[in-house]
């Protein structure tokens, strides 16, 4: 045996109980060449869209009506191109000709009006003034009851992609995928791996590669050991403190882009402790978010100066002034507002202590390590906060129940590719599931989103966005701390591998084996 082998058995053999979902999938995929071996950390627990959409479609095997490019441009999936009609109610979209289903049935404008019915009904498109999809000869015609400029992106989002009339049970539900991607379903294997081969029926450009698994490790340090032992082709969402370790054992190399999402605090600002803007700033002002950015996130440039990358060249804003790490200027505002350091140090004001429980995600390992770095850093400026992690429900349940007070959390701008879809639940409401609550600024916000959605004229959406962005800056009712890196090891023996900032594709049609 090896060196390699030793290292890749030791690797493996300590990675508990997930193991035994990967080595069985890594074996037999290295008995065939020819297979592309993808890891990614989510199950496919359901042949639901809207619970599982985004794996049908970032493995390529459903298409939605309209995709977005790494480069933010969107094209046609299982369209080919649309219009709008002059009362701006009124979308046509033409279909690819000859275009078919992986069972070969033709993919129809009823049968593509039948899909998105079931999306519309969901949550995840419920912004949309939806009133209507139908069939009208070989277009798919999709009405609103307002004017919704913003249609054609939203049209990305992972819950509508389209499936086959043979897709659905006598019930109306999702029995099994049948849809129109360039690979379509093999075999699953519970609900970590997933057999594809190609579709050489599918209407664009057809993939390089014939077969492809994928095997869902939820484990990131598993994930990791994987990408060590050069046991795949592909392994995305690789932990920041792991690329180090995966370049040098050289089986696979890291890549990664800068993507607009965020590792943001959050504020229930109807608290004593947060209600004063000069508060959420010094708070803002004491974190050293480069610090953070270099040793714990190992990558510099995740460091957030503002709530969007540059990437976001539409919401990203060079005028505003970058968020500044300043502990005396910090002090100086909560000075001004009253808040005065008690014995121990902690500030109060009016017999309230500046203090608060911050919840964060121990499923993401980064954040209870951020939120301790931050703890201390926020100790000297006289606040005081407890950190309790937990999985994702914490937070939505606390905001729900009103027993929110300060988070830190991850939050992606571009479910779909137009952020405005992030920007209306987050910061019109009460109460958001992931953003800000009892923020008076939401009723500054709210008439420019209405604005932007119903607008078609692009000068007057892209001042709408500078304003919208300027009053989230100022106000900071959500402070971002840094941006996301998008990783994926890659093994040497494929090229073409791109990285989708958007995360709406994995783009494995696109990739060659060397």
């Amino acid at each position: 045996m090896d060196s390699r082998q030793i290292l890749r058995r030791a690797l493996l053999a300590g990675a508990v109980a997930l193991t035994t979902l990967v080595l069985p999938s890594m074996t037999y995929a290295q008995q065939g060449d020819a297979l592309l071996r993808v890891v990614a950390p989510w199950e496919y627990t359901s042949n639901d869209p809207t619970d599982t959409g985004y794996i049908l479609a970032r493995m390529g095997i459903a298409d939605t009506l309209v995709q977005v490019e790494p480069d933010g441009k969107l094209i046609g999936g299982v369209a080919s191109s649309w219009t709008i009609d002059a009362d701006k109610l009124t979308w046509r979209f033409a279909l690819r000709p000859g275009a078919t289903f992986h069972d070969g049935s033709q993919i129809t404008a009823s049968a593509v009006a039948t899909s998105l019915k079931a999306a519309f009904a969901g949550e995840s498109l419920s912004a949309v003034p939806f009133d209507g999809v139908a069939a009208e000869g070989e277009q798919v015609v999709i009405r609103t009851r307002t004017p919704f400029s913003v249609l054609p992106p939203f049209l990305t989002d992972y819950a509508s992609v389209i499936l086959a009339p043979s897709s659905y049970g006598s019930d109306g539900k999702v029995q099994k995928i049948v849809a129109s991607g360039p690979y379509r379903i093999a075999a699953i294997d519970g609900k970590t791996i997933l057999d594809l081969e190609r579709f050489d029926g599918y209407a664009r450009t057809k993939p390089a590669i014939a077969k492809v698994r994928y095997t869902a490790v939820g484990n990131g340090n598993t994930r990791a050991n994987i990408a060590v032992a050069g046991d795949a082709d592909l392994v995305f969402t690789v932990a920041p403190t792991a690329i180090s370790r995966i370049d040098a054992a050289g089986q696979m190399k890291v890549e990664s882009v800068t993507i607009p999402r965020i590792r943001p605090i959050a504020f229930n600002s109807g608290l004593a402790q947060f209600e004063d803007v000069r508060v959420r700033r010094a708070i803002s002002m004491a974190i050293d978010r480069a610090g953070i950015a270099s040793a714990i996130l190992r990558h510099p440039g995740s460091a957030a100066t503002q709530l969007l990358p540059p990437l976001m060249k539409d919401w990203h804003d060079p005028s505003l002034p970058p968020i500044a790490y300043d502990v005396e200027g910090a002090k100086k505002l909560l000075a001004e507002a009253g808040w005065v350091p008690e014995a121990d140090g902690i500030r109060a004001k009016g017999g309230v202590r500046l203090a608060a429980r911050m919840l964060t995600l121990s499923g993401r390992a980064e954040l209870p390590v951020m939120a301790t770095a931050i703890q201390a850093q926020l100790r000297q400026i006289g606040m005081e906060i407890a950190i309790e992690a937990g999985q994702a429900a914490i937070i939505p349940a606390a905001i729900k129940d009103g027993t929110m007070q300060m988070t830190m959390f991850a939050r992606t701008y571009v479910n779909v590719p137009e952020v405005i879809a992030t920007i209306i639940p987050d910061y019109t409401r009460e109460r958001s599931t992931w953003g800000t609550m009892n923020w008076p600024g939401r009723d500054r916000i709210r008439p420019l989103t209405e604005e932007y959605v119903t607008s078609f004229d692009d000068a007057r959406k892209a001042a709408l966005r500078r304003e919208i962005m300027k009053i989230i800056h100022d106000e900071a009712p959500v402070i971002p701390v840094s941006w996301f890196e998008h990783t994926v090891a890659v093994s040497k023996r494929v090229t073409g591998v791109e990285i989708d900032p958007y995360e709406m594709r994995y783009l494995i049609d696109r990739v060659r084996f060397r």
